[in-house]
């Protein structure tokens, strides 16, 4: 799963602005037309305002929201001035065309300045290498589902360390400890679902924040995990990983106290041989989940 990024709202303030910008010209023409005379065309051109105020935000969607309330607002306004026989500002058509052609450039220019943001933010919050989310994603939607476990919701989160990676990366060298690191992050990404989220955390660490998952699905799950890695066929020999799994309970008062829990049971799996699981507290083992104690798999 990766992170939804927060929808670019469009602030009141700008909303404010921007029918005024619709106002102002409106009320020249109804209220002054002699006393602006042809030059009263010339206030329409306020109207680029919500343009650039609302592709700003909103891109496409937002240029084209203002191009409708300006041709809306064009048309009622001539429609009154034709009603009332007030003169009409010859280079009106003229304006219009400008108008239109203005703020289809203003949409243009906006929806590229959109998507180079979007490029940018998913570089931001994705580990180039393996693809997966990369800790700062990771640690902003567990701080989310922290907040709901709070409320009740249940929250377990594992972290995974590959073994002896070091010597692996120093004995094969780095082409084939990145090649391994991005076989694991395909074997997380695979396993994890929708709902959850696995990123890298951390050179050869990764972490997987279960969403609705107990203490039993955490170890099943990182026990799935470690099987597939134990049973993967890498270029340059084979590896395996160590868990730590541990789940939300009441005495918990921020997301690092989670954290703090699966890298202890982390570290017990590191000095219990390696190559297992570990849940906090406990001295369940990986080869023990979901066989030896009868677990049924969570359907992850």
């Amino acid at each position: 799963m990766s992170l939804d990024l927060p929808a670019h709202v469009v602030p009141f303030r700008a909303l404010v602005i921007s029918v005024a910008a619709l106002v102002v010209p409106v009320l020249g023409a109804l209220l002054f037309p002699e006393r602006l005379g042809e030059y009263g065309a010339l206030l329409w051109l306020t109207m680029v305002i919500p343009a650039f105020l609302l592709a700003y935000h909103r891109g496409w969607r937002g240029a084209a929201t203002a191009l409708a309330a300006g041709m809306a607002t064009l048309s009622v306004t001539q429609a009154v001035v034709l009603w009332l026989r007030a003169p009409v500002p010859g280079i009106l058509l003229g304006v219009v065309a400008a108008y239109v052609l203005i703020v289809l450039g203003i949409a243009w220019l906006a929806e590229a300045l959109h998507q180079q943001r979007a490029v940018v933010e998913d570089m931001a919050f994705t580990d180039l290498l393996t693809g997966l989310p990369n800790r700062r994603q990771a640690r902003l939607f567990l701080e989310n589902e922290f907040a709901a476990a709070q409320r009740g919701r249940t929250l377990s989160a594992v972290i995974f360390d590959l073994d002896h990676f070091k010597e692996y990366n120093d004995q094969h060298g780095h082409p084939a400890g990145d090649d391994a690191l991005r076989a694991f992050a395909d074997i997380l990404g695979r396993t994890t679902r929708r709902a959850d989220l696995s990123a890298r955390f951390g050179g050869e660490e990764f972490l997987s924040v279960l969403t609705a998952s107990d203490a039993e699905g955490a170890v099943v799950f990182a026990d799935r995990i470690r099987m597939a890695l134990e049973a993967a066929h890498l270029d340059r020999g084979s590896l395996t990983v160590s868990a730590g799994a541990a789940s939300y309970h009441p005495g918990m008062r921020s997301p690092d106290d989670l954290l703090a829990a699966a890298d202890d049971a982390l570290y017990q799996a590191k000095r219990g041989g390696r190559n297992c699981v570990r849940l906090v507290g406990s001295a369940m083992t990986g080869a023990m989940t979901g066989r030896r104690a009868g677990l049924q798999p969570p359907g992850r």
